[in-house]
């Protein structure tokens, strides 16, 4: 059993780049879970089971054909829309409301100039020191000094800082600018910092996740924009990759050392068991969690956060591993965190709604003409199975105030509000 997801989305794959003619979204997505499902075999293979999140263990390693269908299945439907998007074919990106893109842009570049004030004098210092002695410290809940220095500042900065993780929309707009509209030198680099923030605070913490993040959805950008990009564009582009990917490549190995070079399996065999844990956790949840204990705080972080007070922090999470008799914060894939949360028939039910909002806003195939709201609201919807090979992106409050934006900018889109 745990070569089908790898032959399924190798499969899919394959297909999909013949039917695209070469690299698209659907195949970039499908992709990852293929390269994904790959490592879960090697896992396997290995013997190296129970490790760096992986919950089962060798002599409990029970996969099944009813999640591995559901697991199979309802990827795909996730995936599904953005196989109507030929990035080949698109001529042009519109805006019905250039004032509201500005302003956005303006906003995320002062939360990146915030951002990049309280890390700047702190940053060397980390990366020069005790990696994990940080990262233990970020897990014991202490406060790190960009934090401090945050909360030291006028409330109006410590509010425009709760935007810190929506910063990542500034991407998007970045290649925005970049290929459909001329805008100052010094305006492009804010932006390009401000879209930076979450790596450089995640520095603080000695985390990965924000610098994987980033990186996938700075090929997401890549592979939408290619079309529209001129030749001078696509150099500069393939510059700022190098450069991105030598310091991220670097920072990740550096991370990844000082956690796990001391253990068994060494940090590359912690890295495949990252990677290759989706599939092989989703089935763990399937077949031991307890799915009466719906904890829906996840997947509705700002309903949950304003009228309930509940966050899905350490605490709360604890409290639910204590709950399930097992480690929660793992690695399960999106779905199955969502399965975890809402039970299987709840998780069948969001991946339908996912796919009905999805075709709402991409509407039809192959479209050659799209609107700059609509490409970001696309972008945000994205993330979730690119960065979903992991985890769901947007679980707590501070993460969905990116959804929030997102579709603010894609109503004003719909109703073609106009400055006067």
């Amino acid at each position: 059993m745990i070569f089908v997801p790898f032959i399924y989305f190798a499969l899919l794959t394959a297909y999909w780049w013949k039917k695209h003619d070469g690299l698209d979204l659907c195949v970039y997505i499908s992709g990852l879970y293929t390269i994904s499902s790959f490592f879960a075999v090697i896992v396997v293979l290995t013997d190296t089971l129970g490790v760096s999140g992986i919950l089962f263990n060798v002599e409990d390693l029970e996969l099944n054909l009813i999640p591995t269908i559901l697991f199979c299945a309802f990827l795909t439907l996730t995936f599904l829309p953005f196989s109507l998007i030929h990035t080949k074919k698109i001529e042009s990106i519109s805006s019905t409301m250039p004032w509201v893109i500005d302003g956005l842009a303006s906003i995320l570049i002062i939360v990146g100039l915030i951002n990049f004030y309280a890390v700047f004098d702190s940053t060397a210092e980390i990366l020069s020191g005790n990696l994990w002695a940080v990262r233990e410290a970020a897990y014991a809940g202490d406060a790190t000094p960009a934090q401090i220095k945050i909360d030291m500042m006028p409330a109006i900065f410590k509010y425009f800082y709760t935007l810190n993780f929506a910063t990542i929309l500034a991407l998007p707009l970045y290649f925005y600018y970049l290929c459909c509209l001329k805008r100052p030198w010094w305006f492009m680099l804010l932006l390009l910092l401000a879209s930076l923030s979450g790596p450089l605070a995640a520095i603080q913490a000695a985390d990965r996740n924000e610098f994987v993040y980033y990186g996938m959805m700075f090929i997401y950008c890549v592979i939408f924009f290619y079309r529209l990009m001129s030749k001078k564009v696509r150099r500069g582009i393939y510059i700022i990759s190098g450069v991105f990917a030598t310091l991220f490549a670097t920072y990740l190995i550096a991370v990844s050392v000082a956690r796990f070079d001391k253990s068994t399996e060494g940090a590359s065999g912690s890295i495949a068991a990252y990677a290759g844990q989706g599939y092989l956790n989703f089935c763990f949840f399937w077949e031991n969690a307890n799915f009466d204990l719906v904890a829906p705080e996840r997947e509705f972080p700002m309903t949950f956060h304003t009228l309930a007070g509940l966050d899905s922090d350490d605490f709360r999470r604890n409290v639910r591993s204590g709950q399930q008799g097992f480690f929660i914060s793992v690695f399960p894939t999106f779905l199955g965190e969502v399965m975890l949360d809402l039970s299987p028939i709840g998780m069948i039910s969001w991946a339908i709604y996912y796919f009905l909002a999805c075709m709402l806003i991409i509407k039809m195939r192959e479209r050659t003409e799209y609107d700059i709201g609509e490409v970001v609201a696309i972008f945000t919807l994205a993330a979730i199975p690119i960065f979903g090979i992991f985890y769901y992106r947007y679980f707590y409050y501070t993460h969905a105030l990116i959804t929030i934006i997102s579709a603010l900018l894609y109503l004003c889109s719909k109703f073609k509000l106009v400055y006067k």
